[in-house]
Parts: C-alpha cells; structure tokens; sequence
C-alpha cells in the first residue's frame, strides 16, 4: 500500500483545465500567450514524462557513470540557457563556458560539503539524491548568472560614458565596475532572502511538500528543506560572484579599457 495518493492518468485532465483557464485569460484580455502557453504546456508534460522515465531506469541501474552524465548534462543545458537571453552582452557562444564555469563553481561549494557530511548517500553516487538535489543547485545557478549577465552587460552599456570618466580618473575596472557589481549581486541575492524570511509563512516549499505527501514525517521533511535553504544561500552568492568577476573581464580589456561595444 503506498503513502501517498496516486493520480491517475483521467484526473490529470483536471490539471489540463487549470491551463486552458490561463489561455483563456490571454485571449480574453489579448495579452498574445495563447501559443506560449499551450506550447509551454506540452513542453513541460513531455519532458517531464521523459525525464520519469530516465530516473525510473538510472535509479534501476546505480552507476556512477550514468548519474555523471545526466549531471553533466544537466549542466550544459544549465549553462547555455543562461546565455541564450542576454541581450545587451556577448553572444551566447562567447558566454557559454564562463556561465558553465559559474554554475560549476555554484553548485559545487553548495553540494560537496553537503553530500559529503550533512545527507551522504549510500552510495555516494545515488541517483535518488544526487539528481534532484543537484538539479536544484544547478537552475538555482542558471538563474543567478543570467540575472546578473544581463544586468551587468546592460550597465556597461547604458553607463559607458561615466565608466569612461572613472577610468580617464585613474579608476581601475574594479573600482569603476564596483558600484553596478553591488547592485547585480543584491538583485540576484534578494530573491533567495526573500525565499529565507518567508518560506514556512507564505508557502510550503515543493521539496518539502512532496515529501510529506509522499509520508516522509513532516520533522524531517522540514530538516531537508533547510539544508536546501541553505545550499541555495551558497550558489546565489558563489555563481553571482563568479559571474560579476567573468562579467567585468568581457567589459574591460586585459589593459584596463572599456571594450568597444560593451
């Protein structure tokens, strides 16, 4: 007997409608989503169904191989779509490996020290929780870096006259830079804070939430809700700091220069 209740695939048709009513608002109030909407829709069905599939198989399997490339994998992606809206800065190629480093670097000061003393799986490569947990880690990453790509590469252009006018002061890049850094690294730390001074009040965390559903006792449910609490503290502010310093490289040239176009 299981522990939770499970949804059959006819009630599913139950959530179906919860999207439509979205589409129906769009169209109602012409704001053009109708197609991003049931596209996205879809898109997330699909690949979900997918990747339940994917885990139902590496979980049967448990090698380590097959889990390092799915994190792996997890990460290119994590690392490209990063890239892919940033509009104001280098193209999507020329950001790619310092996003993927950023997100690296992130989700690697995050996930060490907890799967090595906090929660450490047995095996230390168990797709249980290495996957999920480290797939938090890794979009919490993406986030962060594209949030602070874009705001940076936008300050360096709508500000290039007075960055200018630092560096013809004898400002070097890192002071010239310094005050937009603070503030890209601010916006991208707030919504973690907010997460922190709210979570418990305004809702229930999904990690948290899907545990207790699934009959794991609400004490401990709420310890590994923390601990990712936690984590997300850590790659907010590692994969932001990586990302301020890339950043500040591709605005300024190794002698000290506003780039053309930046």
């Amino acid at each position: 007997m299981t522990s939770y209740v499970e949804i059959p695939l006819w009630r599913m048709l139950v959530a179906v409608l919860l999207v439509a009513l979205g589409i129906g608002i769009s169209r109602l109030e012409k704001l053009s989503l109708e197609k991003d909407l049931g596209f996205g829709a879809i898109r997330a069905a699909v690949q979900l169904v997918a990747i339940g599939y994917a885990l139902k198989l590496l979980f049967a399997a448990e090698h380590p191989v097959a889990v390092f490339f799915v994190v792996v994998v997890m990460w290119v992606v994590a690392g490209w779509t990063s890239t892919r809206r940033i509009t104001h800065g280098p193209s999507s190629r020329v950001l790619f490996p310092y996003a993927f480093t950023s997100i690296g670097v992130g989700a690697f000061v995050a996930l060490v020290p907890v799967f090595a003393f906090v929660v450490p799986p047995r095996p230390w490569f168990d797709a249980r929780y290495v996957i999920p947990i480290g797939g938090m880690m890794l979009s919490s990453a993406m986030n962060v870096v594209a949030q602070v790509f874009e705001r940076l590469f936008a300050s360096a252009r709508s500000e290039e006259a007075t960055l200018e006018q630092y560096l013809a002061l004898g400002a070097t890049p890192k002071q010239a830079f310094a005050p937009y850094v603070k503030a890209a690294l601010r916006a991208a730390l707030i919504p973690t804070i907010n997460g922190l001074v709210t979570v418990g009040l305004v809702a229930l965390p999904g990690m948290m939430t899907g545990q207790i559903v699934s009959g794991t006792a609400p004490e401990q449910a709420v310890r590994y809700q923390v601990v990712i609490m936690y984590q997300l503290v850590a790659v907010a502010a590692m994969s932001g700091l990586c990302a301020t310093a890339f950043a500040r490289k591709l605005v300024f040239t190794d002698d000290g220069r506003l780039r053309n176009g930046a």
